[in-house]
């Protein structure tokens, strides 16, 4: 298994946990484990720190614990609002805002994120929906909010066969107090040639709009150093964890 964060930067992440628990600050962490397999046999294993959480996820967490409404007309420094993977922009214009969970008012049992196609797992064949990939290195930028050149669902040249996200997993550590939700995709390649994977990505889909309008949303895209190539007949498997040191 192959780290790519340094040992310095790795520290710096830890010593970040850790004063975030004394001082009673909670610190919100993601990590990416990558493998790639064929025939049965690991290629490639790597981890890494998830380190470009967008404005899009900053802004969601804000609205939220502040009780304010996304008002803004544009996308940007100090404003207050979510663009969609299309390029519109998303904002609370007087009936309805922006809510991750999918609410059908006549249904109270769509109130829930784990299901496949809402919150942030992935039904099958989804290529912009939960834990994708594409193959763009472009620098990681604050303000993404879409895939800089994302890799569709399929069985032709270039694209991967995406299976549906597995079922978030919970687990906490009493000593380090830490809660964290584990996220799993697999993506087949049957495409007859290689693909080189170079990005990594964590749509979150929302309702907006009316009560049936459902978007996603770019929260996350990390680019690959080295990136990584999946041979024909090789399957790549992502593991993304989202974990919460708490103070007590």
């Amino acid at each position: 298994m192959q780290l790519t964060d340094t040992p310095e930067t790795e520290a710096k992440y830890q010593r970040l946990e850790a004063l975030g628990k004394k001082l009673g600050i909670p610190i919100l962490c993601g990590k990416l484990d990558l493998q790639v397999t064929q025939n049965g046999k690991t290629l490639i294993h790597r981890k890494q720190r998830s380190h470009s959480w967008t404005r899009n996820a900053y802004n969601l967490i804000f609205c939220q614990l502040g009780s304010t409404n996304p008002t803004d007309v544009t996308f940007g420094t100090g404003l207050l609002s979510y663009r969609k993977t299309d390029g519109n922009i998303v904002r609370y214009s007087g009936s309805y805002g922006a809510w991750v969970t999918y609410i059908d008012y006549y249904d109270p049992e769509t109130r829930e994120n784990e299901s496949a196609g809402r919150g942030s797992r992935a039904a099958a064949n989804d290529s912009g929906h939960g834990l994708v990939v594409g193959t763009s290195n472009a620098v990681e930028n604050f303000d993404h909010y879409a895939m800089q050149t994302p890799i569709a669902s399929g069985l032709g040249a270039g694209q991967l066969s995406m299976i549906a996200q597995e079922a978030p997993v919970l687990s906490y550590d009493a000593g380090t107090k830490t809660l964290t939700d584990t996220l799993v995709r697999f993506m087949n390649n049957n495409s007859g040639g290689e693909i080189t994977v170079r990005e990594v990505g964590y749509m979150v889909k929302m309702q907006t709009g009316t009560a049936y309008s459902m978007s996603n949303f770019l929260f996350s895209r990390d680019v690959l150093a080295p990136e990584i190539p999946i041979p024909n007949a090789g399957q790549l498997r992502i593991q993304y964890t989202i974990s919460l040191v708490y103070p007590a």
